[in-house]
Order: C-alpha cells, then structure tokens, then sequence
C-alpha cells in the first residue's frame, strides 16, 4: 500500500496531451478565421510558440493577466509578419481557437482507469498553471470531472500566483488536508511540479516523455514516460 494519501496532478501535458491540442485547435483557426486565413500556417504556429514562450515569464511574474498575456501572444506573433492587429480582434481569434482546442480533447480510457484506480486508495488534487475558462472544460470532456472535485482543483489564475509559488502548494495541500510529507505530485514540467513540489515538502514523480534534463539538484522519486507506469511506482512506496 502506498504511503500517500494524497496525489496531486498537474493537469496539461500531464493528465492529458495538451500540447497536441493546442496545435491542433491553432492550425484548424489559423486556416478559417478571417484574421489569419491565408498566411503562412506554419510560420505564424512558432511565432505564437515563441512569443508564448517568453510571455509566460512575465505571466509567472504577475505582470500580465491569461486575457493580456493571449492578446500580447498574438498581436507580437502578428506583428512578426508586418500585421497590427487590435486586442479585440485578438479576442475574437481567441474564442474561435479555445473551441477549436477543447474539441480536440477527447477522453482517453486508460487515463480514465488509472485515475479510477489511485483514486480507490488516495485524495487526488490538481494544481495547474492555467485560465480558469478552460480547466473544468478540459476534466469534464476528459471524463475526470467525478475524481477531481471543483474544491480540489488549484487553478493559478483564481489565486493570483503560479507554481513554483510556494503558496499554491500550501493551498493545495491545506484543501485536500494533508501533510505535506503525505502528498505526492506528479506533472511533467521541472520547475513547477517537481522542484517546486519539493520545495514545498512533497514528493514528486516526473512525467519526462520526451527525456528532457533536469535543471535542478532536486531529486523525484521516479521518472516515468507514461502515466500508466505510476501505479506499479506506487506499489512499491
């Protein structure tokens, strides 16, 4: 028997391939949506990556709101290829695009008996780094929502702080009432589901697919490429 009560998930690229999802919903927009039909599909797809990429800096800094820090995304990534765009239309592409993305996600019943399966013996928890109009969206669509109740999902967005903020793991930890050397997280992103879990006096499992290096000291309990190689790690714990 484990000796966790308490498992906590990331939530994108950890429970789900988001990443697949947000291109796939990107591409399908890029092609239809009036603002950006015609162009180069591709170049304006790693444009969005890029500027994404070094905004998300300043999004962990609380300089910017998800409502700015998309208009921004969008409107540098346009400026890339000599197109000044305003917020709004932003806005607009924006909708288009999140439907277009939570289509994308579709169930997958192996996640779906592994959480069945943890959640027999554990409180399970999410933390994301994440906007709050999606995130109950994506667990009702990946058929999830029954093991992750409301109260037990910490989107950073309604706290005002992201991981590795270490009060995000505090609430966390303070909403599912566990100790902290009860609770072990798992997601696939270093410096926010392992270092900073640890930190907060967790144990972590890193979600690595893709064999990415650590770029800490932090040592993880485990390192899997596949979701369903957590419980066998657990069983041994």
């Amino acid at each position: 028997m484990s000796r966790f009560s308490t498992i906590l998930f990331d939530l994108d690229d950890t429970l789900f391939d988001f990443s697949a999802c947000w291109e796939q919903g990107m591409q399908q927009t890029i092609a239809t949506h009036a603002l950006t039909a015609g162009m180069d599909a591709a170049g304006l797809l790693s444009a969005l990556r890029r500027h994404g990429d070094d905004l998300w800096i300043d999004v962990i800094a609380k300089k910017y709101d998800f409502t700015k820090y998309r208009q921004l995304r969008m409107q540098r990534a346009m400026a890339d290829f000599n197109r000044i765009i305003e917020a709004g239309d932003v806005d607009d592409f924006q909708r288009a695009y999140q439907a277009a993305c939570l289509d994308a996600v579709q169930p997958d019943p192996s996640v779906q008996q592994i959480v069945a399966q943890l959640a027999e013996q554990h409180k399970l928890g999410i933390v994301t780094n994440g906007p709050v109009d999606m995130a109950f969206i994506k667990l009702e669509r990946l058929g999830l929502s029954s093991y992750f109740p409301q109260d037990r999902v910490i989107i950073s967005e309604l706290l005002g702080y992201h991981k590795p903020d270490p009060r995000i793991y505090a609430t966390a930890r303070e909403r599912l009432e566990a100790a902290s050397g009860e609770v072990l997280f798992v997601g696939d992103t270093w410096e926010a589901d392992v270092a900073g879990a640890i930190d907060a006096g967790f144990s972590a499992i890193w979600l690595n697919p893709k064999g990415k290096t650590a770029t800490t000291d932090h040592k993880p309990l485990a390192v899997i490429e596949r979701l369903d190689q957590l419980p066998s790690y657990l069983s041994f714990m």
